[in-house]
């Protein structure tokens, strides 16, 4: 595998291009530090995006040897993602330029998947879902799903036709064998990372919420999208639970989701009429969406971190936290039961149930010696078994296995 180059395709999303930018998300920042710590494993990464005409170098190092290149297709200026699809013939000539076949193809999401079915030539070719057009295409009101025909099509023979496909969960695992009837021998799932230099333990809460100018007591927080399927409204009733209880000292409950958009308008009226009528305005404290360089900070000044998803399939957020040395309380409804040992290193319990859900909340408030203790293990777990270092070292696992074991026919 030393000898063989890796070769990134994804077309939509820039993985140097900043946050928040149009389609530059979650998954750049996961290419970028994938192709980033592969490289740090002595690999060699070549990833391609598409040139949006802005003016950035054609090839862009951002490693001893991984680099971005942008390559022409279509108008100049942004493109959706979802309207992507008749330039990507275009793309997939452009990178045919720069690549003769030895390399191994590692392609991301459905535009990423189908570049990779045009250029594939016998070589090893892997390929990362980020999400499945079948899931995102049932949350769709009926009149929209059209949208996703072109998507689907391609999803399945893309899945069919590499060697294996990369899966985030096993609750995606088990999707895409269901609802594209592929082989479970074929998937492999591979977690996210997440950067251990940057979500540290911070030795003072009391520092890090005076310079946020946070209120220095007892915090809890939870953040990410804002959306019913995060359970924020649940949270809220657990904070009313724990408000109540005055055997516990006066707590800041800090919530970080949305952008102002307006699809959700309704999520953000909901809840704020709820915690109007709990009458927890004066504990409550709801930021926007936080800046990426400023998240740390805030896990920093966090006594509890909460997930209280009705349900998650994984929960990037609960790994950074962790990672910060944050003792986290989740839902024990999807992924975080394959990662927390409930009353080792975190809390399990049903935000549903928001009596239930406060008490796990309060016990942590109540005993800082489980704080330190679940916060110190739950770091020793990220280290080993979710820093980019140890993600990587699978990705080169299963690209030896599979560049070794002979390639499937599609």
């Amino acid at each position: 595998m030393r000898n063989r180059e890796i070769v990134m395709l994804t077309p939509h999303g820039d993985p140097l291009g900043r946050i928040g930018e149009p389609d530059i998300g979650g998954q750049c920042v996961y290419i970028r530090e994938l192709a980033k710590h592969l490289s740090l494993k002595g690999l060699s990464v070549k990833v391609f995006t598409r040139d949006r005409g802005e003016g950035k170098p054609e090839i862009e190092s951002f490693a001893d040897t991984a680099v971005v290149i942008r390559v022409p297709c279509g108008p100049e200026g942004f493109i959706p993602k979802e309207e992507i699809l008749p330039h990507l013939n275009d793309f997939a000539s452009g990178v045919s330029g720069y690549i003769d076949g030895s390399e191994v193809l590692h392609s991301h999401y459905w535009d990423g998947g189908h570049v990779a079915s045009l250029l594939h030539n016998d070589q090893p070719w892997f390929h990362s879902t980020h999400s499945l057009g079948k899931v995102k295409q049932m949350s769709l009101p009926d009149s929209s799903r059209y949208q996703y025909v072109d998507r689907l099509r391609i999803e399945e023979e893309v899945y069919q036709g590499c060697d294996q496909v990369f899966a985030l969960t096993e609750i995606e695992k088990e999707q895409i064998v269901t609802l594209y009837d592929v082989a479970s021998s074929r998937i492999r799932v591979i977690p996210p990372g997440v950067d251990i230099s940057v979500f540290q333990p911070h030795s003072s809460p009391a520092q890090c919420r005076s310079e946020l100018g946070l209120p220095d007591r007892a915090t809890v927080l939870t953040l990410g999208r804002l959306d019913e399927r995060k359970g924020f409204d649940l949270y809220v009733r657990a904070a009313s639970e724990i408000a109540k209880n005055k055997t516990i000292p006066e707590v800041s409950f800090v919530l970080s989701a949305g952008d102002g958009s307006p699809q959700e308008e309704e999520e953000h009226r909901k809840l704020t009429h709820l915690i109007d009528t709990l009458s927890l305005e004066a504990a409550f404290i709801w930021l926007p969406v936080l800046p990426e360089e400023t998240i740390p900070s805030y896990y920093g000044a966090a006594d509890v971190f909460v997930l209280p998803s009705r349900y998650e399939p994984f929960g990037i957020v609960m790994l950074e936290a962790m990672a910060s040395g944050v003792p986290v309380v989740a839902t024990s409804n999807g992924g975080p039961a394959k990662v927390i040992d409930n009353g080792i290193d975190g809390l399990l319990g049903n935000p549903e149930n928001p009596h239930e859900f406060a008490e796990l909340i309060a016990s942590l408030i109540h005993s800082p010696d489980m704080r330190r203790a679940f916060g110190h293990k739950a770091r020793r777990k990220v280290e080993r078994d979710y820093s980019w270092a140890a993600i990587a070292d699978r990705f080169c696992n299963a690209y030896e296995v599979g560049t070794q074991g002979g390639h499937h026919a599609g």
